[in-house]
């Protein structure tokens, strides 16, 4: 059609559209439904508020870790604000939309009758991912666990949303085993046994493909390192000592141990090319006499056929004709019981997109975090492994379907082993924990929040010990609301006395200076942060701010304004500090205009 439509007639149109309708089309097609969550902000705007009794610190210097209790569609539209293009990693474990109500949408749960099961899911992701990705900074990733009621529609809509040159790979991951009872009363073909797990970067290069964990504990298996003969005149030093001064040091670290979920004893066989893991139980029978001795959890199995056996310090090996070797190892149900012991699990290969092993990591998933979660967990040290991959250990971390809070467990605990200074942002809920509890506890306050405290002081809820603790800092928030006025400059002035904690957020300013009526003022190790609500006060507040400023910090000034101008030619100006103003709270208003599309009255 040579003319624009509008220079058209009734039947040219009619004609242009049945030629329309008949083209093929390639993509992703479906009926977008409305959802209540993002009604509301036509008429109010999301904010966040502090729990104050919540907050933890006991790690100083160290990065503050940030809970937020809502609705994840509010949360991610509070961090276009605070974090845009900042998240280094996201993590997400969404509902798979199986139809057995792991699914709610408008309050509803989602099942298998519904004709619009799909366009309702994918309507709840798009909003959702589009959001998340003004999040990522430019060399951010992106994973996304899904299983195969999604996984096709899923890396399409990710496909449009991050790009189709952005996608980095789909990882499949074990997640489960076909053996006894499940193979026997298991009614169809196949028995699921794995998931996967997307992987998009926000700006895919050459460098962001070749990624590995640098200090990864497995990287000798990237150099060609195999065949290595365990020299046998060492056999007066201890099995775990000797290994740590060969190059298999970083094979048989602190989670070498292994023992499935019943406490039976298992057998851990490393293969031949130290590529893969195999498990498998052990009778009983033969330790049931066996004393245990807490500092050597190790004992002599019996030979195994095909392979020529020698004993190392009462360890039995098994030397291949290629000269690597195989170990088995065997952990008793006392291991298990003592406090000391946390259950780990030998490390897979992370190089391919076939990630093994990670069924055996779920046999434990109870223990870890000592929550119980309804909804399933992800194995932490699958949750490692991805944020390993980003290179960063000063990499921020969000998760925005946090669920029980591996992620923020798997950030702490990689802080722990390599020094680093991560940071976590989880979001999620405060809805019932599983599919039919319905009015039970909520997960964000009775599972979420006890698991990452937990984790921090070592100390379960009822007074136990977990662990000796990961010191860390730990703040939590939940989100609110602002109603819109009848003008923008209601709307300002409202918005204007509940929008502090999203700059405290934004700046990581979180220690407390002063505050009165016309201002508030922050600081952390970098930056003082007032934040001035009278635009008429600013001189006079400034004078404060240079006294109350002692060790001379670069001043991140937020100034109250009817529009975007700060009014910074109210700061002196023979101040000495330096400083940066921001209109406020223009800025938040210019970011949900962009995310809500609506006009304020």
């Amino acid at each position: 059609m040579g003319r624009r439509l509008e220079e058209c007639t009734q039947e040219e149109l009619i004609e242009y559209i049945k030629s329309l309708k008949k083209q093929k089309r390639f993509g992703l097609v479906w009926e977008d439904k409305p959802e209540i969550v993002v009604k509301e902000c036509e008429t109010k705007l999301p904010v966040v508020k502090e729990v104050e009794e919540k907050a933890i610190e006991n790690a100083p210097g160290e990065p503050i870790n940030i809970i937020i209790e809502g609705d994840n569609y509010h949360a991610l539209s509070v961090l276009n604000y605070t974090h845009a293009g900042k998240i280094d990693v996201i993590y997400i474990d969404p509902p798979y939309n199986t139809g057995n109500k792991d699914f709610i949408y408008n309050d509803c749960y989602v099942d298998k009758e519904d004709t619009f099961r799909h366009s309702k899911w994918l309507s709840f992701m798009e909003k959702r991912l589009r959001l998340a990705k003004n999040l990522l900074a430019d060399d951010g990733v992106i994973f996304i666990s899904i299983d195969d009621n999604e996984q096709a529609q899923l890396k399409m809509l990710c496909d449009s949303i991050f790009g189709e040159n952005n996608f980095i790979s789909c990882i499949t991951v074990e997640s489960g085993e076909v053996f006894g009872t499940k193979a026997a009363h298991v009614n169809k073909t196949f028995v699921k046994v794995k998931d996967y797990v997307l992987v998009y970067s926000r700006n895919k290069r050459d460098d962001s493909l070749a990624k590995m964990p640098l200090y990864d504990e497995m990287r000798e298996l990237y150099d060609g390192h195999f065949n290595t003969v365990i020299d046998e005149s060492l056999a007066t030093m201890s099995f775990f000592d000797y290994l740590r001064k060969t190059e298999y040091a970083g094979l048989f670290g602190k989670y070498d141990l292994s023992i499935n979920k019943h406490g039976v004893n298992s057998l851990m066989l490393i293969n031949d090319d130290f590529r893969s893991f195999i498990f498998s139980d052990i009778s009983k029978k033969l330790y049931a006499d066996a004393p245990y001795n807490k500092n050597v959890p190790v004992e002599v199995l019996e030979k195994v056929s095909g392979l020529e056996p020698f004993l190392f310090q009462d360890k039995l090996l098994h030397r291949t004709s290629s000269g690597s070797v195989r170990m088995y190892i065997s952990f008793f149900d006392s291991l298990r019981k003592s406090d000391d012991y946390q259950p780990k699990f030998t490390r897979c290969t992370y190089r391919g997109d076939l990630w093994k092993g990670f069924h055996f990591d779920m046999r434990n998933i109870d223990d870890e975090g000592s929550v119980k979660f309804n909804n399933g967990k992800k194995p932490v040290r699958l949750i490692r492994q991805l944020v390993k991959w980003s290179n960063k250990r000063t990499a921020i971390v969000l998760d925005f379907f946090a669920g029980s809070g591996t992620t923020g467990q798997a950030v702490m605990e990689l802080n722990k082993e390599d020094g680093g200074h991560r940071q976590f942002i989880l979001v999620t809920n405060n809805e019932a924990n599983g599919k039919a509890d319905a009015g039970a506890e909520g997960i964000a306050e009775k599972v979420t929040y006890p698991r990452i405290k937990t984790v921090i002081t070592g100390i379960r809820p009822d007074g136990t010990k977990y662990s000796d603790g990961i010191p860390a800092n730990l703040r939590y928030f939940k989100t609110d609301f602002v109603e819109k006025g009848k003008t923008t400059d209601d709307t300002r002035e409202a918005l204007m006395t509940k929008c502090c904690d999203m700059i405290r957020i934004r700046e990581n300013a979180f220690e407390h200076v002063a505050s009165a009526p016309e201002y508030r003022f922050y600081k952390n190790d970098k930056a003082f942060v007032p934040i001035i609500f009278d635009q008429f006060a600013i001189a006079e507040t400034w004078e404060l701010v240079e006294k109350l400023n002692n060790e001379k910090l670069p001043v991140h000034c937020y100034n109250f304004s009817y529009n975007r101008h700060a009014n910074e030619e109210e700061i002196p100006e023979d101040t000495e500090l330096t400083w940066t103003a921001c209109s406020i709270p223009e800025t938040v208003l210019e970011v949900y205009r962009k995310i809500f599309r609506k006009k304020e009255a």
